[in-house]
């Protein structure tokens, strides 16, 4: 029966596969015109740098879609990646091996993410309520324990995965990023809390009357979101070569727009991760050339919104037309 909840009727399974082809076709046209922003590409060395800024994006959107799946949105983003970030590099700094400290700062992450799914799945509050006071607290407790401190450096081994490293001459980043597509894709589209997950999206009443545990589904999504955010907060401590409180603050926005874009419903219940992907790849993409055409960073929020915008009213005429 879950698997009948979780998968949505043949009109949405079509319209998930267009706005997936879409952003696709959209990502391979932009890369020739990102020639305009720098004559530079598409040198190996732009698109190296591109997917590796993609792992972060790529990070921060499936544990967003994994949210956005079951009908919330996670506000807590930010906090939770700083929280990865500035954690890890605390714990090493006070003589904590990397592996301990990692496994520690994702269990941290965990916990946050718990507390959102019971807020959400038993006391039944709104997910955009719930994770931006989480993330409130989250962001006044880590203010508290810094006291103003500068940031905390990237522990060695972190930086140097991020550095010169690689292999069969491939950036480590970029291999990195191939294995999280592979396991976004398997949790997402295979695994029994995704189809969970996009049972309780598609109505969480129906899914419950089927024998799924929704409150369980509801902890589980968000703890595995906020352990990707972690993820991302560990991973930027390493390529920035530390981590102040506001690393995580430029990476909520950037989430739902690879999320929407890339096909998913912002009421829940469908979405596509690989259509998640294509739409990461190519916001970095649009951002990186920004940066090249030496424009202001704040035209990367206005691109964020007016493709959210573009989306939605995307997904309404597809909607109109099926009527």
């Amino acid at each position: 029966m879950v698997a009948t909840i979780a998968s949505a009727g043949s009109p949405v399974k079509e319209r998930l596969r267009s706005q997936t082809a879409i952003v696709w076709v959209l990502l391979l046209a932009a890369i020739p015109l990102s020639r305009l922003a720098s004559e530079n590409f598409p040198s190996w060395s732009l698109v190296d740098g591109t997917l590796v800024l993609s792992l972060f994006l790529v990070l921060v959107a499936f544990g967003q879609g994994l949210v956005i799946l079951t009908g919330g949105i996670d506000l807590s983003l930010a906090t939770v990646v700083t929280l990865g970030a500035y954690l890890t590099g605390r714990l090493v700094s006070d003589g904590m091996p990397l592996p301990v400290a990692i496994l520690l700062t994702l269990l941290g992450c965990a916990v946050v993410g718990v507390v959102n799914g019971l807020l959400v799945g038993k006391a039944g509050f709104p997910a955009f309520i719930v994770t931006l006071a989480t993330g409130s607290i989250v962001a006044a407790l880590l203010l508290g324990v810094s006291r103003g401190a500068p940031a905390q450096q990237s522990p060695t081994q972190l930086s140097s995965w991020f550095g010169d490293s690689s292999i069969l001459g491939i950036s480590t980043p970029i291999w990195m990023l191939l294995v999280v597509c592979v396991l976004g894709w398997a949790i997402q589209h295979r695994s029994v809390l995704g189809r969970r997950a996009f049972a309780v999206g598609g109505s969480p009443t129906a899914a419950k009357l089927s024998g799924i545990p929704v409150i369980r589904t509801y902890v589980m999504t968000y703890a595995v979101a906020a352990i990707a955010y972690g993820l991302a907060g560990i991973a930027l401590l390493g390529y920035s070569s530390g981590a102040d409180l506001s690393i995580g603050n430029s990476w909520l926005l950037p989430s739902i727009t690879a999320v929407v874009v890339g096909g998913s419903s912002i009421r829940g219940g469908a979405g596509s991760f690989i259509g998640t992907v294509g739409g990461a790849i190519l916001i970095t993409l649009l951002g990186t050339d920004i940066s090249a055409a030496g424009l202001a960073e704040g035209w990367k929020q206005v691109l964020y919104g007016l493709i959210i915008i573009a989306a939605l009213l995307g997904n309404r005429v597809f909607q109109s037309g099926r009527r």
